[in-house]
């Protein structure tokens, strides 16, 4: 699900369990985000459940990514 936070464009998954790799994808649109969803977990910036926004500032560019936490 898309939305704006803090001016960020970001897709936010909430994580009830920590996802297998690889991350599989329903539409185009989510592609990039679950690449850049796996890139993270992959790279240890997100090491646990929770509820996260990621952002891509440019489509020409989708693995350019920013992972924010979510904290309600």
């Amino acid at each position: 699900m898309r939305q704006i936070i803090d001016g960020y464009d970001v897709f936010v998954v909430d994580l009830d369990t920590m996802p297998e790799l690889p991350i599989t994808w329903n539409t185009e649109e989510e592609k990039p985000y679950a690449l850049a969803l796996a890139a993270a977990i992959q790279q240890g910036v997100i090491t646990e459940p929770g509820k996260y926004g990621i952002h891509i500032p440019s489509d020409d560019q989708p693995l350019l990514y920013s992972i924010f936490t979510i904290k309600e």
